[in-house]
């Protein structure tokens, strides 16, 4: 849970009225055909596994439009690897936005590089990409832009600074599974992207769960390469070789039982996509017009999946703490901003006394719960709550 105050949380024995996820009250809907799909990966057998992971990435690959997916462990290991088989290397520069999960920039250290902080756009909350140019140094290697909350950020705009600048493209679309942009999926314009199957995501897994996808052969066989403890698949195919490993890599593959889970749950992501969308129009019908709160707008050509609902309100740590009192839980998601988290703040990294829009709305935002099986009356309670509040 969240760092909130103790006034703000409902005692472990209560429910919330209006939750962030009913996953596992879907997962009880659809018991028996979970229990059928996880039935080889548990009783089969285990030299089978590589093949039911294999199916699972073909399938995945067929709804991405990308031909080569590498399952992983979850959405942090895929950008791990992702920028490691990217060519990330120590001393490197990565530039990103600070307004997301830990995931974005731990990615980035964790391979040795140094992640660089760009502001944000006030409408849609995905990096700026006219200022990208301006931070772009002899040390940059790449770009690593956020699809936060499912909001699609503009890759395609990012893709040209790209090649003129030699620079990868890793996308992080852990929240936009399901969203597209220029009629296209998440994906279409970088090098890799990177998804996530946690539990509460669009389509949750058991637990962490990851996947990364790029058209690129060569990219596809530097994963496979980092995922599987650095051994290419000829060598692992053929036991004379040994384990002749060419790269310092991980165990990372993701395990078949998360893999079966996700294939089966697949089946459902349209209808979850159309009801989210569904749910944030009556969200923006209430609360459009209301003194005290923004409501984000997007380019006509994104269609973002609303992951979350997030909005700026006035008094927003007392609309928060409100909500959270009536049983409605409302986050403060990735806040504050990651140069203000103790791991970075007295590191002074680049850009991160550029973020006057980053660091504004990081005190006004506020994601409100939006849920495929959320019903209208649930939205109607969040809304009645969530206008008191501001106008409190």
């Amino acid at each position: 849970m969240e760092n909130i105050p103790a006034s703000a949380r409902p005692s472990a024995a209560a429910a919330w009225k209006v939750p962030r996820s009913k996953a596992h009250h879907f997962n009880q809907q659809i018991k028996e055909k979970i229990l059928e799909a996880i039935e080889p990966a548990l009783f089969g057998d285990y030299w089978d596994f590589p093949s039911l992971l294999l199916k699972f990435e073909d399938r995945f690959s067929q709804y991405i439009g990308l031909e080569h997916v590498a399952a992983v462990q979850s959405g942090t290991a895929a950008l791990i690897l992702a920028l490691k088989a990217a060519g990330l290397q120590s001393g490197d520069e990565v530039i990103t936005v600070a307004n997301s999960d830990m995931s974005t920039t731990s990615a980035i250290v964790n391979c040795g590089a140094k992640p660089v902080f760009c502001d944000i756009l006030a409408s849609d909350y995905t990096i700026n990409p006219e200022l990208v140019e301006s931070l772009i140094s002899e040390r940059t290697r790449g770009l690593l832009p956020v699809d936060l909350y499912g909001h699609p950020a503009n890759i395609k705009q990012l893709q040209h600074i790209a090649r003129q600048h030699s620079l990868f493209i890793v996308e992080d679309a852990a929240l936009a599974t399901a969203s597209r942009d220029f009629g296209l999926p998440m994906g279409a314009f970088a090098d890799l992207v990177c998804f996530s199957t946690t539990s509460t995501k669009q389509i949750g897994g058991i637990g962490n769960g990851g996947m990364v996808a790029t058209a690129d052969l060569s990219l596809r066989d530097k994963l496979e390469l980092y995922r599987s403890y650095g051994l290419s698949p000829g060598t692992k195919q053929n036991p004379h070789t040994g384990n002749d490993q060419q790269v310092d890599g991980l165990n990372s593959q993701m395990s078949p039982v998360n893999a079966a889970v996700v294939a089966l749950k697949l089946n459902y992501l349209p209808a979850w996509t159309e009801r989210r969308k569904q749910i944030a129009r009556q969200y923006e019908s209430r609360l459009q017009n209301i003194e005290g709160i923004s409501l984000a707008s997007f380019r006509q050509e994104s269609e973002p999946v609303r992951r979350e609902f997030v909005l700026r309100v006035r008094n927003r740590n007392l609309a928060f703490d409100t909500l959270r009192e009536d049983g409605i839980q409302a986050a403060l998601n990735y806040f504050p901003p990651a140069h203000q988290r103790k791991v970075y703040r007295d590191l002074n990294l680049p850009g991160s006394k550029t973020l006057t829009i980053t660091e504004n709305i990081s005190r006004e935002i506020l994601s409100l719960p939006i849920d495929p099986m959320l019903i209208e009356d649930d939205i109607d309670y969040v809304c009645d709550h969530l206008i008191k509040a501001v106008q409190a």
